[in-house]
């Protein structure tokens, strides 16, 4: 694709959820014309009028900054029409097996399929959606041509381009990628997609091609990679317990300075959470055990993980028991800087210490997330903390590690940090 042809390319995103809308706005940013589509009519109705009613750190001033240049509606066909390469960003469930489900995947196409059956010129087909290993060959590439009657790598391109993004932080992922990865039914798609990337980002990011099924399984190996330094950090936290005179954190700070290991994701905290990690894992054994391969190393990371709220509990019971039993819990959300709670420890943590009424008297506080639970839910930190005996630091947000609030907790108490 030439500069001059690059320069007239327009784009559809299709599912505009936290990721899908992130991912509209950046493409809009670069200067691209951008078509959002998404069928929830009441969601889209918000976003026309009001903008993104979800909290991403920048998020709402890249919006208004490409509002001229960003569609968004609930016509599919329109957006796919109007546009030459079209993202698809839908959800990708967890079935009960671990697997991903294609459901909204196949929804997604079938929308499409009228607007690309009827178009003329060449369009590419971009699955920014996590799937399972195979399903691109196996399920999703047999219904676009079954759907469309073109065939992919001539009259359709097809990429699938998962994205590793982090809640919170997701426009600056986007922008700033470690890797660009590219699994493409044919270079000349592969080479559009690198293109509008090299546009999009404000870094100059690795680009990795390569096959479809080789992308399929790299995107879930990366996160498992990820949360396998995450539990044996943990287990080194575990060992460190029981061995006098010995730090965890300062034996991880110095493994991440071999460069064979690194140091992202090699510190001894709680167990990892939220709506990626734990069912990319639970995917991917479920992909290693169809194929015939052992998944015990990824059983033994999640075995680890599940283990660190029962470890946490404990030693906060054993705080209360020695220290008195008011006890104030900071943060529920699974990370800092973000308000989503699913799969988080630090709820469940919170949940197993209420249901031990009366004999704790439990507060918490967290900066934007919520929940409802056998608790006190304080409006600030400081009145989760004031005569509080034991203070937890369970999510690590910057203002917990102030030191102002330390003075409002009671004569005898004490402090506990996961993440130190």
């Amino acid at each position: 694709m030439s500069n001059e042809m690059e320069n007239e390319v327009t784009l559809s995103v299709v599912g505009l959820g936290k990721l899908g809308f992130c991912t509209a706005v950046c493409l809009a940013r670069a200067g691209y014309r951008v078509f959002g589509a998404d069928s929830n009519k009441d969601y889209v109705d918000t976003l026309q009028a009001n903008g993104p009613r979800f909290f991403e750190e920048g998020l709402s001033a890249s919006f208004e900054s490409v509002r001229d240049r960003l569609s968004v509606g609930v016509d599919t066909g329109n957006a796919v029409e109007n546009s030459d390469v079209s993202f698809i960003i839908v959800p990708t469930p967890s079935k009960d097996d671990g697997a991903f489900s294609n459901k909204f995947v196949l929804n997604a196409i079938e929308d499409m399929a009228p607007a690309l059956r009827k178009k003329n010129g060449r369009h590419i087909v971009n699955l920014v959606s996590t799937v399972s290993p195979g399903s691109c060959g196996k399920e999703i590439l047999p219904f676009l041509e079954e759907k469309t009657g073109k065939q992919v790598g001539k009259e359709l391109g097809f990429t699938y381009n998962p994205e590793f993004i982090a809640i919170g932080s997701v426009i600056r992922d986007l922008l700033n990628p470690d890797l660009v990865l590219i699994g493409e039914s044919e270079k000349s798609a592969g080479q559009v997609l690198q293109q509008i990337y090299e546009r999009v980002c404000d870094n100059a990011p690795r680009f990795c091609r390569t096959g479809i099924a080789n992308a399929e399984i790299a995107k879930l190996a990366i996160n498992c990679y990820c949360t396998m330094k995450i539990s044996f950090a943990n287990n080194l936290g575990d060992i460190c317990s029981r061995v006098a005179g010995t730090d965890a954190g300062e034996i991880c700070s110095i493994l991440g300075h071999d460069s064979r290991i690194g140091g992202k994701y090699i510190k001894p905290g709680l167990g990892f959470g939220g709506p990626c990690f734990p069912r990319d894992n639970e995917a991917f054994m479920h992909f290693l055990e169809n194929a015939g391969v052992t998944s015990d190393l990824q059983r033994a990371v999640v075995h680890i993980n599940n283990r660190q709220m029962g470890r946490a509990v404990s030693r906060i019971k054993a705080a209360a028991d020695h220290y008195g039993n008011r006890v104030a819990l900071l943060g529920l959300a699974y990370k800092s800087g973000t308000y989503l709670t699913e799969r988080s420890q630090q709820l469940d943590i919170a949940r197993e210490l209420g249901n031990m009424k009366p004999a704790l008297d439990l507060s918490v506080y967290d900066p934007l997330a919520s929940a409802e639970g056998p608790w006190r839910t304080a409006e600030s930190l400081t009145s989760c903390v004031k005569g509080a005996n034991v203070a937890v630091i369970l999510t690590p947000w910057p203002e917990f590690g102030e030191a102002a609030w330390r003075d409002l907790l009671a004569e005898k108490h004490c402090i506990m940090d996961f993440w130190e």
